[in-house]
């Protein structure tokens, strides 16, 4: 399987559709709502569309339904990362001005090395459960 057999797979730019609104609506939930858990029925919705998506594609083996799953649950929590960072930016600038947290704070980010393994873990939870959509649209 290689890169250019995914882009012609008609159902890989369509699943980064799919991902490209859940991620929306997975930005639009850590906006909008203080309750964490609640992108959890936002990550099913966008799993389940994608599902749904590949059902559409019997004629695809597992490792492309596979691929397309994945690509489109990364797409989603990248746009989710990367909302959560601003946020977070934001609310740390807030503190700061109300004198809760030392100015100090604002020169502090995230090592390459704490993006890494928090990426990684991201991507192998989202490898299983893309797994499990891969096998269950078949």
């Amino acid at each position: 399987m290689t890169i250019s057999s995914l882009v012609v797979n008609l159902a890989f730019p369509r699943a980064v559709v799919v991902g490209v609104f859940g991620g929306a609506g997975l930005a639009l939930t850590a906006v909008y709502s203080r309750r964490g858990p609640m992108i959890y029925p936002v990550y099913a919705a966008t799993m389940a569309a994608l599902a749904l998506l590949l059902a559409r594609y019997q004629a695809l083996e597992f490792a492309p339904r596979l691929a397309a799953a994945l690509v489109g649950f990364c797409i989603a929590s990248a746009v989710l990362y990367v909302t959560v960072g601003v946020l977070a930016d934001r609310q740390r600038q807030r503190l700061v001005a109300a004198g809760r947290l030392p100015a100090a704070t604002l020169g502090e980010h995230l090592s390459l090395l704490g993006h890494a393994w928090r990426i990684t873990a991201l991507v192998g939870v989202g490898a299983v459960v893309s797994a499990g959509v891969a096998f269950l649209s078949a």
